[in-house]
Formats: structure tokens, C-alpha cells, sequence
């Protein structure tokens, strides 16, 4: 008990010396939420939906942070997106899935680490390394564009690309 006084005395007396100043958050100025579950329209069709396990919701923050989410576009070939963690940009209507990130599209599945979603304009951006597989090739590099609308896929740098036959 004299010990934790002595830190508790301790930390408040470098707090002051340094001049910073200690400020504590409190709980209430978060929400959260479990199985969220969000779809967008357009014209009436579904353009996307978007679940996630878990959801944070700070107050005044623009962004909600999402945990084991799953991201489904609906194309010509629908495209479901898989990751640990995330971000829902709530004005924009992007979102940043992450920690690892798996795509699966017809019988090709891409695996990076990050990717941005930006659902105005129908297109995925990562600068990180990625890996795309299908059943007669599997091509890797670093950064990739996907402008789904057009079925438009461009890996940036560093492409290595195996076909089999």
C-alpha cells in the first residue's frame, strides 16, 4: 500500500514538473455496438453491405472502427472482402479494411494487408504487398488499383506473375 501511494505521489509530481497536463477520456463519450449491419443504395439496387462483429462510435469522430468485418460488393461478379479490423468513413461512404485483408472474387482470392474501398467511385487502392490466386496463376507485387465498375485490376510494382497450365 506505501508503495502505491509513493507511485501514485510520484507520477502526479513529474506530471506537474514537466508541465504536461494529464487528460482523461471518459466512457460515455463512446458508443459501440455488436453485429452492425449497414447496406447502400442506389437507384434502389444495393450497391454494398457491410457487417462487422463489433463497433466503436466516438462522439464527434466522423469514423466508426470496426472489428471482424466483411465488406460484400455487388457487381456483375459480386466481391466479398474480409478483415480483422476497419474503418467507416461515415460522410464519404469509404472504408479502410485491415489486419489482414482477403478478397474473393469468382474462384480468385487476393490477399493484402490494407485496402481502401472508396464507394463513390467503385475503386480499391493499397500500397501495401499483394498476392492474387487463381486456379491456373498466382501473380504478387506491391500496391494495386481495381476499378470494379470497368473490372479493371493494376498491380503498381515489383509484379511477379506464375501461369499454370
Amino acid at each position: 500500500m506505501i508503495l502505491l501511494s509513493f507511485l501514485v505521489t510520484g507520477t502526479l509530481i513529474i506530471v506537474n514538473i514537466s508541465g504536461k497536463s494529464v487528460k482523461i477520456s471518459p466512457s460515455y463519450q463512446t458508443s459501440s455496438m455488436k453485429d452492425l449491419f449497414l447496406t447502400h443504395k442506389e437507384n434502389g439496387e444495393i450497391k454494398w453491405e457491410l457487417s462487422a462483429d463489433n463497433a466503436l462510435m466516438p462522439v464527434g469522430k466522423k469514423e466508426i472502427y470496426l472489428n471482424d468485418l466483411k465488406l460484400t460488393i455487388n457487381q456483375q461478379t459480386n466481391i466479398f472482402l474480409t478483415s480483422g479490423s476497419g474503418i467507416y468513413e461515415v460522410e464519404e461512404e469509404n472504408i479502410t479494411l485491415s489486419n489482414p485483408v482477403e478478397l474473393k472474387m469468382k474462384d480468385m482470392i487476393f490477399k493484402t494487408t490494407t485496402i481502401k474501398w472508396n464507394s463513390a467511385d467503385e475503386f480499391i487502392t493499397t500500397d501495401d504487398a499483394v498476392q492474387f490466386v487463381g486456379n491456373k496463376f498466382k501473380i504478387i507485387g506491391k500496391g494495386m488499383t481495381a476499378q470494379l465498375d470497368k473490372e479493371q485490376v493494376r498491380i503498381m510494382n515489383d509484379v511477379k506473375a506464375v501461369f499454370y497450365r
